[in-house]
């Protein structure tokens, strides 16, 4: 497991897109269009359990010596991060919502004009690959920590 040329950056925004990301999938979709409904309100009650799931992988990286000494991460983790913000960034544009009035537009929906139901599909992709994304980041800190600790040794 090689550390990562591309490491310091996703060492860093690892930790800010953490926190940015919950916010923005469930509130500042709004901001691109996405007509706002209770998935607001729930973000509230969700967004701290989410940013604080987000944050374990980071917590765990930091205990891999070789990429901490560094302030890099390795490659496989690196690649996992992005492709888990990548999908983050597709769930904030297509998540479903409904206020009291029925289903509301994803953002995708509205600026495509496909109906809200047709967006599904693309929403639940998003949430499989940032899932296994995030169970990936936390494999390979994991695998990090054991593998760091036993090149340090032999160092």
């Amino acid at each position: 497991m090689r550390i990562a040329s591309f490491g310091r950056p996703v060492f860093v925004l690892q930790w800010v897109l953490a926190v940015l990301l919950p916010i923005w999938v469930f509130l500042g979709r709004g901001f691109v269009g996405a007509e706002m409904g209770w998935m607001g309100v729930l973000g509230f009650l969700y967004g701290p359990i989410v940013i604080l799931l987000l944050l374990l992988p980071p917590v765990l990286a930091l205990f891999d010596p070789i990429a901490r000494r560094g302030r890099t991460v390795r490659v496989i983790y690196g690649i996992a991060m992005i492709v888990q913000w990548v999908a983050l960034l597709l769930v904030s544009i297509t998540i479903p919502d409904a206020g009291d009035g029925g289903p509301l537009r994803p953002a995708l929906a509205v600026w495509t004009g496909m109906s809200p139901e047709a967006v599904v599909p693309f929403f639940t992709a998003g949430m499989l690959i940032a899932s296994a994304a995030w169970f990936a980041t936390l494999a390979v800190a994991v695998a990090g920590i054991l593998r760091g600790r036993r090149e340090a040794r032999e160092e």
